[in-house]
């Protein structure tokens, strides 16, 4: 048991305020950063310059031409962008880079979600400690470890992180002392709602869920009055978010998500050893970037040594619900992310099978890195206010956890020399490993320095070095580029495709190639997928492309895709109706060459085959499918006048996002065939009269029109989104008078005696 401590914690601990840590820590990232800082260099690996600085350039330009960007013309022939959660469009944070120049306002947005998530953690961890130290020690180790820094690649995951702690201590208060409380819950969970992390969404809400019951049964709130508060700012904040949620679901009925495709992407059965060892059995990159091959969602969930040290002191030594409920977090959390590689998680799709849309059990880790940095505030405030009056009590606990640590540090290094046939020789992950146990070292004697003789300076010390443990733990996880690489670039394109008249094609081989070719020189990558339009490298040169890189595709289009990407024969046919007209030269790198036969975007006066999908798969696959002459539709669609081919032209007049607008003649009624995607927001107008707008080709469109000449419209009208965007301006409203308004329960003050 543990000895009886100090009711406050030392005076000392009072000087790391909220905002001196903030100081610190924005510090502390600029250093790490000093070229994206100074806005010379930007980051560029991955995701970030595949999908998060396109996705950020689509969504800015949408809005400088005074519309919402709910529908992307250019990837996937048509696919929902605002729908999609994870582009961010609705979170109110994203105006930093939505309103001012690219690519700095992006890295500053995401540097700058670091020092929230720091400081977001300091004050839950302030909450639950009272120990201002504790809760800077916390801050640093949620803000600066593996996965908050792998995260500075996707805007989504790192806001949702960053709100998670403050999320949790909202909403415990709101449950716990009621009034604007549960305003204030709501309005940080809609937050992190509308960043568009769906994962470490309901990761988030999971603990709240358990810490929930654990303060209901432990009798420390009333039940039915806690669940009332919960219930009332759950539902507050899911009204906020409606302008995202109700999009967002309507995409998610119509896409190609489903619980078949999880698993992907795990913890490999070793993977408890870079908890340790964060080198250990990991690959190189050619840009320099280790990873672990069995999953790449993050390059690192490295906690730092010292913090698991904490970590592991508060959770065998002090014996607090809280303390064992961080505890079965993170250990939760290590179990979990081993996939199929453990028992738990297959338990957990059986419990429970929704959880299986979440393809990557590596995610879980997130509450262990959550978990972490909370039960090292534990240790931290415990030595505080123990050690100036019993130092033997925090100073065995300290060897002994730094000694067994040091030791499995030790044996993994041991055993990566030992290996036959490592992926990186066993040299580098000794010296790293040794680097490592030096930093526990340090970090603990210091420590321990400083809670015996109270010298505050020594733990802005223990700050730093906590934060150096995790900045050079391997070699940086998000390389950077020059600016300039984000430039204006010549595609190289014989002619280069336009919005509403042709698209381009990465060839299957190319796209095979670039999925696992890489280089060296950093600009040379990012110029070269740029080049490549590979993934969504289109959207900032505003080419359309047949396919893309998103979270979430519509279902029939991602069926067309595999036949284009794995086909046993190279659909001509099916490729020419959907508008390619520039194709990836499988000679030369990053060469472009012109297809002489593409299909405008609408054509008229094909005779229609009633057909189901596999029928209609079939046909499409032949190369042998002529879609000039043919049409595949629904069998209900038959019942119309148009049954026969006919002579038909379209001309079109009008192309942007979110309309289509064609002039057709034809000789007897017709169906006039849109080579853009099906999805439930877009209607049809023949003649200003709406009018059945039918699914053609398996994912496209179609509209049956009479004989002469007519004038067809198609038009993108979100009612979700508009239902959302209403409901969330007047619980926006609401939260305003009511979470703002003078308090009318003012206490008069006694007059002077």
């Amino acid at each position: 048991m543990s000895p009886p401590i100090e009711t406050h914690p030392p005076d000392w601990t009072r000087q790391f305020t909220a905002g001196r840590f903030a100081l610190l820590l924005a510090s502390l990232i600029s250093a790490a950063y000093p070229d994206v800082v100074l806005g010379t260099y930007s980051f560029f690996y991955r995701d970030f310059g595949l999908f998060t600085y396109p996705v950020a350039w689509y969504a800015r330009d949408c809005l400088g031409h005074g519309h919402v960007p709910l529908w992307n013309p250019l990837n996937d022939c048509g696919v929902p962008f605002l729908a999609q959660w994870n582009t961010t469009v609705c979170y109110p944070l994203s105006l930093l880079y939505l309103l001012l120049p690219l690519p700095w306002s992006l890295d500053y947005f995401c540097l700058g979600h670091l020092v929230l998530a720091g400081v977001a953690m300091y004050h839950l961890a302030f909450r639950w400690s009272g120990n201002r130290f504790a809760a800077s020690v916390a801050g640093t180790a949620f803000a600066l470890n593996g996965v908050t820094l792998n995260c500075l690649m996707w805007t989504s995951n790192l806001a949702a992180l960053a709100w998670m702690p403050l999320v949790i201590l909202l909403a415990e208060r709101a449950w716990q002392e009621g009034g604007r409380k549960i305003i204030w819950a709501a309005v940080a969970g809609a937050m992190q709602m509308l960043a568009g992390a769906p994962e470490i969404i309901a990761l988030t809400w999971m603990l709240l869920g358990t810490l929930w019951l654990g303060q209901v049964f432990a009798r420390k709130v009333p039940p039915g009055m806690a669940l009332a508060r919960t219930a009332g700012s759950v539902a507050l904040m899911l009204m906020l978010s409606a302008a995202q949620l109700l999009p967002f679901l309507q995409l998610l009925q119509h896409s190609h998500r489903d619980v078949s495709q999880s698993g992907l992407w795990s913890m490999p059965a070793w993977g408890w050893m870079n908890f340790v060892v964060p080198l250990f059995h990991c690959e190189k990159s050619l840009l320099g970037v280790f990873f672990q091959k069995d999953q790449q969602w993050t390059s690192s969930y490295y906690p730092g040594i010292a913090v698991l040290a904490l970590a592991v002191i508060a959770a065998s030594r002090l014996r607090t619900a809280r303390t064992w409920w961080l505890a079965a977090v993170a250990l939760a959390g290590a179990v979990l992310a081993l996939g199929d590689h453990g028992v738990a998680y297959s338990l957990l799709r059986r419990v429970i099978p929704v959880a299986s849309l979440a393809r990557y059990p590596i995610k879980f880790v997130v509450l262990t890195i959550f978990a972490l940095p909370l039960l090292a505030a534990v240790a931290t405030d415990f030595m505080t206010r123990v050690a100036p009056e019993s130092p033997r009590l925090v100073k065995k606990p300290l060897l002994v956890t730094a000694a067994e640590l040091a030791f499995w540090a030790l044996a993994v290094a041991a055993v990566a020399c030992l290996q036959p046939h490592p992926p990186v020789p066993g040299q580098p992950v000794a010296i790293n490993a040794v680097e490592r146990v030096l930093l526990l070292a340090l970090v603990l004697v210091i420590l321990f320095r400083l809670v015996t003789t109270q010298r505050a300076w020594l733990g802005a010390v223990v700050l730093v070095l906590l934060g150096l443990d995790i900045l050079t733990h391997m070699p940086r996880q998000n390389p950077t580029v020059l600016n300039e690489a984000y430039g204006p670039i010549n595609l190289g394109m014989p002619a280069v495709p336009q919005p509403g008249q042709a698209r381009a094609m990465t060839s299957p081989l190319v796209q095979a190639y670039l999925a696992s070719a890489g280089t060296t020189n950093a600009a040379g990558n990012v110029i070269g997928l740029r080049r490549a339009l590979y993934d969504d490298c289109n959207l900032p040169e505003n080419v359309p492309t047949l396919n893309g890189f998103f979270s979430l595709h519509l279902r029939n289009n991602d069926d067309i895709l595999n036949l284009i990407y794995t086909p046993t024969n190279f659909p001509a046919g099916l490729v020419d109706f959907m508008g390619a007209a520039q194709i990836s030269d499988d000679q030369t790198y990053f060469g472009w060459k012109t297809r002489p036969h593409p299909l405008p975007l609408a054509t008229a006066g094909q005779e229609p085959v009633f057909a189901g999908d596999r029928e209609t798969l079939r046909a499409l696959a032949d190369p042998a499918f002529d879609p000039r002459r043919f049409v595949y539709l629904p069998p209900e669609a038959q019942n119309g006048p148009a049954a026969q081919a006919t002579t038909a032209t379209v001309t079109l007049t009008e192309f942007s996002a979110g309309r289509i607008t064609l002039t057709v003649e034809a000789a007897q009624p017709a169906w006039v065939v849109v080579a853009q995607s099906d999805y439930p927001c877009w209607r049809a107008l023949v003649d200003g009269q709406t009018t059945k707008l039918w699914r053609a080709n398996h994912a496209f469109q179609a509209v049956e029109v009479p004989g002469g000449r007519h004038a067809v419209e198609l038009v993108y009208s979100d009612s979700a989104f508009e239902w959302g965007a209403m409901i969330s301006t007047v619980s926006l409203a609401g939260c305003v008078i009511f979470g703002f308004r003078p308090d009318k329960r003012v206490r008069t003050s006694a007059a002077p005696s």
